[in-house]
């Protein structure tokens, strides 16, 4: 499709999920044009957090792949293995973010968004360190998940590393994942004071690294199920379904009320496992041969892009052509899809396919 090509070894149900995730990013930062429009009763819809998703497969992919290279290898994690798959993971995340990062900085600078580049030094975002204990505000705003993953990237593979010389990756990945999970919950305790309001609770609790390593080590826990597991993981797939529906549920009907320790603390880490209860029906969705399935999957691929252009089309409509998104809400919003898409192919095929075919050759060696 137009230079996109699709992996034969893709899972569709991974795909499906990511481009489930990102149609929830991109709507919901874009939901606000229908909101004097016939179509305004879609906003308001009860949904997982798109970026939640993301955070979980991240966790669940790069979990199994060291779980898998670990038990080949004798339950060792090495130098090698980790060196690898940092660069690997640099040409995967790197070049997009850097390029967008420095797109932001001069849209911001031209005055054609908003946005504040004295609130946070630049080279914090170079660095992912803009969130990693505080919060920032008004500039880049996705790159908050972002050093999320980077910070798991570096912290899991060191963590193995480290350690798996001593202790089983049957043993220690749980312990791992326990371990984190207490970070961020002790962060999430020790900061919720200064959540005051929504805004406040966003940046905070929301949005910093050490609040939300838990979602990325529940995908980690999915894929130690997976790997030492496997007979339970593909005999009780819908009943892990169902489980993560009524967790679903249940954080839909509990109190969550703003200033409340469940809401802080508790909440955040709830909302991404119905996610991770579902990956055992996903991994067993292998393809799907329709034309809807192949759309599917390359939104899937377009995903990052789409992810990192999506609020700054956004803030560009806002920003300059007000007037016009005020009159006409439906179409402003379907403006703000096709060029999301235009956009997040161009910077594709432009950017990001060169640096994975370069990516595909360091796993060749």
């Amino acid at each position: 499709m137009l230079g996109i090509q699709v992996d034969a070894k893709r899972l569709f149900g991974l795909d499906f999920l990511r481009a489930v995730a990102i149609f929830i990013v991109v709507h919901g930062h874009g939901a606000h044009f229908l909101a004097n429009s016939s179509l305004s009763f879609i906003t308001p819809l009860p949904h997982v957090h798109g970026v939640d998703i993301f955070l979980v497969l991240s966790g669940y992919l790069i979990g199994k792949s060291f779980l898998s290279y670990a038990e080949k290898n004798n339950g060792v994690v090495n130098a090698a293995k980790t060196l690898h798959f940092y660069a690997r993971s640099a040409l995967r995340l790197l070049p997009n973010y850097l390029f967008i990062l420095f797109v932001y900085y001069f849209l911001v600078r031209s005055h054609v968004i908003n946005g504040r580049l004295d609130a946070t030094p630049i080279w914090r975002f170079a660095t992912f360190t803009q969130n990693f204990c505080t919060p920032f505000v008004d500039f880049f705003w996705e790159s908050w998940s972002l050093a999320v993953q980077w910070w798991f990237y570096i912290c899991f593979p060191l963590l193995l590393l480290l350690f798996t010389r001593f202790v089983r990756p049957k043993t220690l990945v749980p312990v791992i994942c326990v371990a984190m999970i207490a970070v961020s919950l002790v962060y999430r305790m020790g900061v919720s004071k200064y959540a005051t309001d929504y805004f406040w609770y966003d940046v905070w609790i929301r949005k910093t690294v050490l609040s939300r390593t838990d979602n990325i080590y529940l995908g980690v826990l999915a894929a130690w199920l997976k790997c030492y597991f496997p007979k339970q993981w593909e005999r009780y797939t819908w009943h892990f379904l169902v489980a993560g529906v009524v967790v679903f549920l249940a954080t839909i009907l509990l109190l969550k009320q703003g200033g409340t320790f469940y809401r802080h603390v508790i909440y955040p880490t709830l909302l991404p496992v119905p996610i991770a209860l579902c990956l055992p029906l996903a991994t067993a969705w292998k393809s799907s041969k329709t034309i809807a399935g192949k759309v599917i999957s390359h939104i899937s691929i377009l995903s990052y892009a789409m992810f990192l252009t999506n609020l700054m089309v956004c803030q560009i409509m806002d920003v300059n052509f007000a007037s016009f998104v005020q009159n006409h809400g439906v179409l402003s919003y379907l403006i703000y899809w096709l060029l999301v898409l235009l956009l997040s192919y161009m910077l594709y095929i432009l950017l990001e396919k060169p640096f994975m075919k370069l990516k595909a050759r360091i796993a060749d060696h």
